[in-house]
């Protein structure tokens, strides 16, 4: 590094630097072992949907040829994003029984804690330009697939089935990203005073909101697989949803004509016998 005659440049290699993601593993780990309700074989299973991800992004990234500072932009992305994915459902319960504005909230902004997290593992503190580029990023396709599960489910909120929301959302997660993109792109331009061609923006903008919209869908369908396959897993897609047609997030169905184990007649009955009627002596 310089010129061979000049003085020799010291750069300090830290070993963590070959495993960037390693903050975002430790992170899965925490999210398993400290939350009691993940301390179960069955929260193994969420390692499904992450190494399926990762194996398509792998095929993705070979296909395309990125050069490798791309490569680690775009793997920054991809590894904060599927991470941010992979918590969101571990925690889900926890987020769900809620009013859904808040749980709405409290996804994204636990999405954005690991997005800014993964982040700094790869970059550290400092903020260029390319990596504040790679956080709104995130910040888009975060709200994207919020966006998509909230409007996929009112959608579903008269008529439930697995499949019909698997289709909603893929039809709501790519219709997401253009309109997100388009507001983000404009808002950036008008901050910055950038010299654009509008109709450009307007016509390049939403043709790579779709394909991200597209990509974001792929990497959020193995999860729903494992949603509506997985009891464990189903507890939390119910909990973060509540929607009227879907079970209780226990599983368990209370019937209001039942007290005790009795049914409506016999509860009638047993009130009669603990009637007592008082006369004047």
């Amino acid at each position: 590094m310089g010129s061979q005659e000049g003085t020799a440049i010291v750069y300090n290699w830290k070993w963590y630097h070959s495993a960037p993601t390693l903050a975002l593993w430790v992170v899965l780990v925490l999210a398993i072992v400290l939350v009691k309700d993940n301390r179960n074989p069955h929260a193994l299973l969420i390692l499904v949907p992450l190494l399926i991800a990762n194996l398509l992004w792998s095929i993705f990234r070979k296909t395309l040829g990125f050069r490798s500072s791309d490569a680690e932009m775009f793997g920054m992305v991809f590894n904060s994003l599927v991470m941010g994915i992979t918590v969101l459902w571990l925690l889900g319960h926890k987020l769900g029984n809620r009013n859904r504005f808040v749980t709405f909230l409290l996804a994204f902004a636990l999405m954005a804690v690991i997005g800014l997290g993964g982040v700094i593992s790869y970059c550290g503190l400092e903020f260029s330009q390319q990596t504040r580029g790679a956080l709104i990023l995130l910040a888009m396709l975060g709200l994207a697939m919020l966006l998509g599960f909230v409007m996929s489910g009112w959608r579903c909120r008269k008529h439930y089935s697995g499949l019909r929301f698997v289709l909603w959302l893929a039809f709501w997660t790519v219709a997401a990203c253009p309109a997100i993109s388009l507001v983000v792109f404009l808002t950036v331009f008008i901050i910055q005073q950038t010299p654009v061609s509008i109709s450009a923006v307007l016509f390049m903008v939403p043709i790579v909101g779709l394909i991200l919209g597209a990509c974001l869908y792929v990497v959020v369908f193995p999860y729903m697989i494992l949603a509506l396959r997985s009891s464990f897993f189903r507890e939390r897609f119910y909990a973060c949803l509540r929607l009227k047609l879907m079970p209780t997030a226990t599983g368990l169905k209370i019937d209001p004509d039942r007290l005790g184990g009795q049914s409506s007649e016999s509860s009638g009955t047993a009130k009669q016998r603990f009637c007592l009627r008082i006369t004047p002596s």
